[in-house]
């Protein structure tokens, strides 16, 4: 089974580009859209909470508002000479009735004031004064009122003022069953002397009402230090205490002192938690929001981020399956002109537009094309040149062969009849046979082919006796050298038909190997009557069509000279074939082959 990687690398490269663009796109649309959703969803959560900070902070300015009222209220009631009257003197239905029809008219007036007890410390007081907005009322007496827990509260705190609120069970204003926030203070005498008690009240229920008339999806209320809903958004919740709130118990908090209820309640992630604290009575304005419900009214932004997101992905795919076809196309159209190519059919040609790197590749690969046919037409116009060459070698061969076995017969009748010198040039006729036929291998080694002049030579100075002097020259370390078989004879055949044949007097033949500044020289040169100039640059330039006009100028001793120079060519990858000649001076012909090039065969 192949691994996911193999796969991967048997994939085109179109596929290839889509599922490593793809993948990245989504990738990073992705981490873009839920950062996006997730920076929108906080800084929404944070204008909520700023928001309802305000909320907190507007509605206990209210209640200061509220608060002020009542201080100001029982501040009127120490200044008011008729309370004073009242309180200090006699407790008569005069005074009552002077102190009630200067009192209500404040009352009425004012909505935030619902109540008024009014209670004598003096020895002998009669019932307190109690008064609502709907007239005369009734109450507890005092003595009865200082058992309550309010009086002892009153006593410990400071100031001899207090903010509570009176819950029907405690009975304290009769006939009256709603919960009472109250401001206790005690009365003082235009001495200071403290001579009675008053306690302003308020409805809760008519406070919650003035406070949270606009709570849309908050959770308010008003809640002291002991942890106890004095007024909120929810009637129900008055009097209760705070871990009594079913948003307390939803949020799964547990069971807690009332006091700490609230320090708990910040404590959780799911809500959102604003207080805001009076100065004047020490009680907590509180607003509260579920975070979920919040999120979820975001699911606007979520759902439109998804939808961009999602928009996004699908445009980057086909863009990016654009790109890959516009990439890779080019290079299919390459790939099939390949396998045309392949096959055979050199007329492959690729038209890719644009000069970027595959337009580039296009063009690289038309010039190699051309190349290629190019040289497969010359290798095969070589390989034409080199089976003409061979035929002619092999033609060369056949009267050569067997003047070898008959010139062997010959030489063992003389040394039979003791005719040394007739058995030297036999042997040595023999020998250039031999080395001609070269067991039909094609290439053969510079000491060979040397030895191959040798004889040659040897001959030739029995033929012409002291009209031919010859010297030859060879580099020993050339001697392991390999290079087409009668490469030289034929040259050095031409230098004795030309330089002694057909010139009088006596004649020198140099044959010369050695190295040359990286190259192999092999020279042949005489001291013959020369050529003119023209004949040299036509010797030149000629090829093995121009063999037949060679012939009929004499320029060709077994093997013409062009068909050397096509050997040269076949055989070596650098090589120069080079005539200098002078009338009356001489002929000079120089093989030069790039040393470390020893010969091949095509």
């Amino acid at each position: 089974m192949r691994s996911p990687l193999e796969a991967f690398w048997n994939l085109s490269l179109q596929r290839k580009l889509l599922a490593l663009i793809v993948p990245l796109l989504i990738l990073t649309v992705g981490i873009t859209g839920y950062y996006s959703y997730v920076i929108a969803s906080r800084e929404v959560v944070d204008k909520i909470w700023q928001a309802q900070l305000n909320m907190a902070v507007k509605t206990k300015d209210q209640l200061d508002h509220f608060s002020r009222n009542s201080i100001s209220f029982s501040n009127y009631l120490f200044l008011n000479p008729r309370v004073q009257e009242m309180v200090l003197n006699d407790d008569t239905p005069y005074r009552r009735d002077l102190v009630f029809k200067n009192l209500l008219p404040l009352m009425v007036t004012d909505e935030t004031i619902q109540s008024l007890i009014l209670y004598s410390t003096k020895e002998g007081s009669g019932t307190p004064f109690v008064i609502t907005q709907t007239g005369i009322a009734s109450a507890i007496s005092y003595e009865r009122f200082t058992e309550t827990n309010y009086y002892k509260k009153l006593a410990a705190s400071p100031g001899n003022q207090l903010w509570d609120m009176f819950k029907p069970v405690d009975s304290i204003l009769l006939g009256d069953y709603h919960h009472k926030l109250v401001y206790i203070k005690r009365y003082k005498d235009f001495n200071y002397q403290q001579n009675g008690l008053v306690i302003v009240g308020m409805d809760a229920d008519k406070v919650s009402r003035s406070l949270f008339h606009d709570t849309q999806e908050a959770v308010q209320f008003i809640m002291n230090e002991d942890g106890v809903v004095l007024a909120a958004s929810n009637l129900a919740w008055i009097g209760l205490s705070v871990n009594e709130l079913p948003i307390y118990k939803q949020s799964g908090a547990g069971d807690s002192p009332p006091a700490d209820a609230l320090a708990i309640l910040k404590q959780r992630d799911q809500l959102i938690v604003s207080d805001a604290v009076s100065e004047i009575t020490g009680w907590h304005s509180i607003v509260i929001q579920d975070r979920s419900k919040l999120v979820m009214e975001l699911n606007n932004i979520g759902s439109a981020t998804f939808s961009i997101m999602l928009g996004v992905c699908i445009i980057s795919i086909l863009f990016s399956w654009v790109i890959a076809r516009v990439v890779t196309n080019p290079m299919k159209k390459l790939m099939h002109s390949m396998k045309a190519l392949q096959i055979g059919d050199f007329s492959q040609r690729v038209e890719i537009n644009g000069k970027d790197e595959i337009g580039r590749l296009g063009y690289l690969y038309n010039t190699m094309v051309e190349r290629i046919k190019a040289l497969i037409d010359d290798v095969y116009a070589s390989s034409l040149k080199q089976r003409e060459a061979e035929l002619k070698a092999l033609q060369s061969q056949i009267n050569p062969h067997f003047l070898y076995n008959t010139l062997n017969m010959i030489n063992w009748s003389a040394v039979q009849k003791g005719d040394k010198e007739i058995s030297e040039m036999v042997v040595a006729l023999s020998q250039v046979f031999r080395l001609s036929l070269n067991q039909g291998k094609e290439s053969m080694e510079l000491n060979q082919e040397i030895e191959l002049v040798r004889h040659y030579l040897f001959l030739q100075k029995k033929r012409y006796l002291n009209r031919l002097h010859f010297e030859i020259e060879m580099d020993p370390d050339l001697k392991h050298f390999r290079l087409p078989k009668l490469l030289l004879q034929p040259l050095v055949e031409n230098a004795v038909i030309y330089a002694i044949e057909q010139a009088e007097g006596t004649g020198n033949i140099y044959v010369k190997a050695c190295r040359e500044d990286g190259w192999v020289l092999l020279e042949v040169s005489d001291n013959g009557p020369g050529m003119p100039k023209e004949q040299v640059m036509r010797l030149q330039s000629s090829t093995s069509t121009g063999a037949a006009r060679t012939h009929t100028e004499g320029m060709h001793s077994g093997m013409a000279i062009a068909n050397i120079k096509e050997r040269l060519v076949l055989f070596y990858g650098e090589a120069v074939f080079n005539i200098m000649s002078k009338e009356g001076i001489g002929t000079r012909i120089q093989l030069k082959i790039k040393e470390g090039d020893d010969a091949h065969a095509p």
